[in-house]
């Protein structure tokens, strides 16, 4: 039996449309989602029934997928920010399909609402400010949270400039109890945890006046 479309109206938001077709089927699409764009071309509000064939009926019902998978995923933006590796768990999670899932952070990445640069860099900030960690257990972190390793690393140079490296070894140091250490154990253990050379000499010029 074949299936036509019988009415097409733009919704109130870009390339977004609500159609409606002959076997009483009625959802929104979202063109960006369809291999080729031909409904744009058939608006306006009102067409004259046109035929579409099984891969058409198709794509549109993956760009209706595709669609409520991108208005769950901008709930959860709208909400914190988010990875690219950790909005797809959690739309997989909530059921959305993968294939559509995969397609719709591609294009939340593309426009940039979707940023794993961006949510590196402010983690990154959130975890100096509040924690004793070290550079080493940051950036492992970090990286579980799906983010990749060069992003992660990017994140923590940015970040971590000699003021708040020195202040970092500090909070750690007090917090892991390092001045109990021999000297040459506490530099092993520090080069180890990713602190500087640097850092390290001065924390011990400061300590020995």
């Amino acid at each position: 039996m074949s299936v036509e479309i019988t009415s097409i109206k733009a919704e109130n938001a870009p390339k977004v449309y609500r159609i409606a077709l002959s076997d009483g089927r009625l959802f929104s699409i979202k063109t960006i989602y369809l291999k080729e764009d031909f409904i744009s071309c058939a608006a306006p509000a009102a067409v004259t029934p046109f035929e579409i064939s099984e891969d058409k009926d198709a794509e549109l019902r993956f760009s209706c997928a595709c669609l409520r998978a991108e208005r769950a995923a901008l709930s959860l933006i709208a909400n914190a920010e988010q990875t690219c590796v950790g909005l797809e768990h959690k739309l997989r999670a909530r059921g959305h399909a993968s294939s559509c899932v995969k397609t719709v952070v591609d294009h939340l990445s593309n426009i940039e609402a979707v940023n794993d640069e961006r949510y590196a860099g402010l983690w990154m900030q959130s975890r100096l400010s509040l924690k004793a960690d070290s550079p080493s257990k940051l950036l492992a972190k970090l990286c579980a949270k799906g983010i990749p390793c060069r992003t992660a690393q990017k994140a923590l140079k940015a970040a971590l400039d000699f003021e708040t490296e020195l202040a970092l070894l500090k909070k750690f140091a007090a917090k892991n109890r390092i001045d109990a250490e021999s000297l040459c154990t506490r530099r092993q253990r520090l080069k180890y945890e990713g602190f500087s050379a640097e850092v390290v000499q001065t924390l011990e010029e400061e300590e020995h006046g």
